[in-house]
């Protein structure tokens, strides 16, 4: 076989910390506004695979509230604004239809983006109540580090009497 008929060999399986590495590059990058095909072919993966990838992981995550994701596409969209705009400075026509796309989703975004989230009792008792968790366990951490095995039930250490009181 000649080199151009030898088949390439075998890409390495990656382990869960270089596909993390993957992944995040491939967010990075969408984030900046990268179409898929680009991003598919810097990754040397197929356009498809990277959209998996993506779907997967926007599963997996829990969803964001609607202001927050609101101005996470703000974001993404305001580069794709900026990219748009100078190809249209640079006398391409054919940027005014994505670029009049990108407008159309600004305003829809900055709708969503802009409603208020109602902080409530119950969302003031979730926090406590997750701010308690960290607390107990920070807790936990300090106790196992310091090598003690449970909360002194007064709260505070235990005083070893010195030589000065038995006097």
């Amino acid at each position: 076989m000649d080199a151009q008929t030898a088949p390439e060999p075998a890409r390495r399986r990656l382990n869960p910390y270089t596909k993390a590495l993957r992944r995040e590059r491939i967010f990075s990058r969408l984030r900046l506004g990268w179409p898929y095909a680009e991003i598919a072919r810097e990754e040397r993966l197929s356009e498809r695979r990277v959209r998996k990838i993506v779907s997967d992981a926007v599963r997996r995550q829990t969803v964001d509230d609607a202001p927050d994701h609101a101005l996470l596409q703000l974001v993404r969209l305001e580069g794709a604004q900026a990219l748009a705009a100078k190809a249209i400075d640079a006398g391409e026509l054919r940027a005014i239809a994505p670029y009049l796309k990108v407008l159309d989703g600004l305003d829809r975004y900055q709708k969503a983006g802009a409603t208020k989230h109602v902080y409530d009792d119950a969302a003031r008792e979730r926090l406590l109540a997750k701010m308690s968790r960290i607390a107990d366990r920070l807790e936990a951490r300090a106790r196992k580090a310091a090598g003690q095995g449970a909360p002194d039930p007064i709260g505070g250490a235990a005083e070893l009497s010195s030589g000065a009181d038995a006097g």
